[in-house]
């Protein structure tokens, strides 16, 4: 029974830590504590949706350590998040968020069989098309979300906060505050990164055309919270992955926004595709001269 509550313990905080690429299950709290400050209805979809999809991984037989290791709950709960988010509360909402959850989990499945780099595509591609569908008219109406410019200057630290936030939908500076410390008592060392990871895309943002309260707002830097999460390392080159990462999630996030497409986390995901044969081949590259230095020695 103890193991039983462990598994399921662990798969769902676990889930809520992996949005931000941590298995940790103490992160995983902190963001759901997060998530309840600025929304308990958010909070509650969330869970749900994590829920969901913890059990349509275990109707479809996926690999337990996985399930447990929350790699089926973490795309769900950014779905259940994101249509509260976007919409008032209905039945053809909540209906939204279980079906979502439960298409996501099986694409993150097939993603994981077959080692794919799927990271938060299928939240993405899920949200898009459920987004599509309750934007026919009288299924739901559209919320509008609850803006926190509590910054009148492009101060870095306030906007750190906030791009922290926004990558679970969280607007508030606190709610960032303590989604960066999830993951610092994680990985200290990503959370660095992630914070470094903002300041670029700030600079990046004199150069393209965005307004100054979405900057504030960590709607242009959230992308790259996750980008210096994903690309830090203790390496020397982990600082350029994150460079050219953030630079390039940076870019897309903005050319999205002016033409008023829903970016989500795509400009992340797209980014680490590019990346992804790139560290593939730096790996074997380093891998191979290594291991020839070592013959020589």
């Amino acid at each position: 029974m103890k193991t039983i509550v462990s598994h399921y313990y662990n798969a769902l905080f676990k889930g809520f830590g992996q949005i931000m690429l941590q298995g940790n299950a103490i992160t995983g709290i902190l963001f759901i504590a997060a998530i309840f400050y600025d929304s308990a209805l958010m909070g509650v979809a969330g869970i749900v949706s994590n829920l969901v999809g913890i059990g349509t991984a275990k109707l479809m037989k996926f690999n337990d350590e996985d399930i447990e290791n929350g790699l089926y709950g973490f795309n769900a709960s950014l779905i259940g998040v994101a249509l509260i988010f976007y919409f008032q509360s209905n039945v053809w909402v909540w209906l939204g968020i279980v079906l979502a959850s439960v298409l996501a989990t099986i694409a993150m499945g097939y993603a994981v069989k077959y080692k794919l780099p799927a990271y938060t595509f299928p939240f993405v591609g899920m949200t898009w098309i459920t987004l599509f569908v309750l934007s026919i008219p009288e299924l739901a109406i559209p919320s509008v979300p609850e803006h926190f410019v509590d910054i009148q200057e492009l101060d870095d630290f306030l906007i750190e906060g906030h791009a922290f936030g926004q990558v679970i939908f969280q607007g508030s500076f606190i709610a960032g505050v303590i989604f960066f410390l999830g993951v610092f008592i994680s990985k200290p060392i990503n959370a660095l990164y992630a914070f470094v990871a903002v300041m670029i895309s700030v600079f990046i943002s004199h150069y393209v055309d965005i307004s100054d309260d979405l900057v504030k707002e960590g709607v242009l830097s959230f992308n790259a919270v996750l980008c210096g999460i994903a690309m830090g390392g203790d390496k020397v080159r982990d600082g350029i992955y994150v460079l050219v990462s953030v630079t390039i999630a940076t870019y897309i996030d903005a050319l999205m926004i002016e033409y008023g497409w829903t970016a989500l986390t795509f400009p992340f995901v797209f980014s680490m595709w590019l990346m992804y044969p790139i560290r593939r081949f730096d790996g074997w590259l380093v891998d191979k001269y290594f291991s020839k230095k070592q013959e020589i020695a």
